[in-house]
């Protein structure tokens, strides 16, 4: 406990001299969580390593500061994981019905923070969020990778006792052929949301529920089957945003959004910035947008923080080349992305 009250009192230090800039963006040290993550020993789990320093950072500052976070859907959707995992299990947690209305919860003040999808590895870059995003003048402070995939819940176990299969309807179109199959027999019913769909389940005997993999489950629910979508897992890239932009952590990429005059070698001579100043391309995408007569709006996420002086002259550069330039902002990379070695999202 020494250590822990320690840890308190530095927290108490930080935030203090955080000023007002984003508050409570949690483990922003992605390195040291991965060497922690690394170095943990069979049967301690390497995925355990984050949730338990997520916890113990939030319980830390709850005290100063329990963020509001707007997520997209119903509760214990894959926007809540994802906001859990980020911020821990004592951020207050408020459902917003779109993306849209998540980012102006933030934009009106009445969240510290939104929790979208910005990407999938099946359909690429959600780029009406970062249009959006863009808008309303708000920053990416963070991201944090979640799969999407389903577990079939019940309260017996036994497959044979399935009557009724309680979902909410996108959990159940993502899974309809599977449940068609497995029981076609039982009764579909949907409900608002993956929580309420476990209570049900909870009541009845011979009740089932389609629910996000990993949502916390009662002492009287066990998993009958898992992966159970239709299509298997779907790995999805989430923004978390704010008013306020981050400080930098020491292994930060930069947001940034841009537009090119019409003329021949224009990409090349925004593209020619970012080399000159040895900044790293992580991702490039473009978009034609319609509102603006089918001209192309190119996303680029760049290594490093807005602040760091070569990307500060790298923008300046670009700046004077590009008909359009917008910062989204500088986020912690995601200490839970694969390695270097392994494929990145795209």
């Amino acid at each position: 406990m020494r250590v822990v009250d320690k840890r308190v009192r530095l927290c108490q230090e930080l935030l203090k001299a955080r000023g007002e800039g984003a508050r409570l963006s949690p483990l922003t040290d992605a390195a040291r969580l991965r060497t922690l993550s690394e170095s943990a020993v069979p049967p301690f789990a390497r995925e355990a390593v984050r949730p338990i320093f997520t916890a113990l950072d939030a319980a830390c500052r709850i005290f100063d500061v329990a963020p509001q976070v707007a997520c997209v859907g119903p509760e214990g959707g894959f926007s809540y994981q994802a906001a859990q995992l980020h911020f821990g299990l004592q951020a207050e947690l408020q459902r917003a019905e779109t993306v849209e209305k998540a980012l102006e919860e933030v934009a009106r003040s009445r969240c510290n923070f939104a929790v979208v999808p910005l990407e999938t590895l099946r359909e690429g870059l959600a780029f009406a969020t970062v249009q959006a995003i863009a808008a309303l003048d708000l920053k990416l402070v963070g991201e944090r990778e979640v799969s999407h995939a389903l577990s079939l819940v019940s309260r017996t176990g036994n497959a044979a006792d399935v009557e009724r299969v309680y979902a909410n309807s996108h959990h159940h179109a993502l899974a309809e052929a599977y449940v068609a199959k497995r029981f076609p027999k039982a009764t579909i019913l949907h409900v608002r949301s993956a929580v309420m769909a476990l209570e049900l389940t909870q009541e009845h005997h011979g009740a089932a529920a389609i629910v996000p993999r990993g949502l916390p489950l009662a002492a009287e629910l066990s998993v009958l089957d898992e992966n159970v979508g239709d299509e298997g897992e779907l790995r999805v890239r989430y923004g978390v945003v704010s008013k306020m932009p981050l400080t930098r952590s020491g292994q930060d990429a930069t947001a940034v959004l841009f537009s090119v005059h019409d003329k021949p070698g224009a990409l090349h001579d925004v593209l020619q910035a970012f080399k000159e100043k040895n900044c790293n391309l992580r991702r490039i995408q473009s978009r034609a947008v319609e509102s603006a007569g089918w001209e192309y709006v190119f996303y680029v996420e760049v290594s490093g923080h807005a602040t760091d002086r070569a990307l500060v002259t790298a923008l300046e550069g670009v700046k004077q080349r590009a008909r359009t330039l917008k910062v989204l902002g500088s986020f912690p990379l995601d200490s839970a992305d694969p390695p270097a070695s392994a494929e990145p999202a795209r």
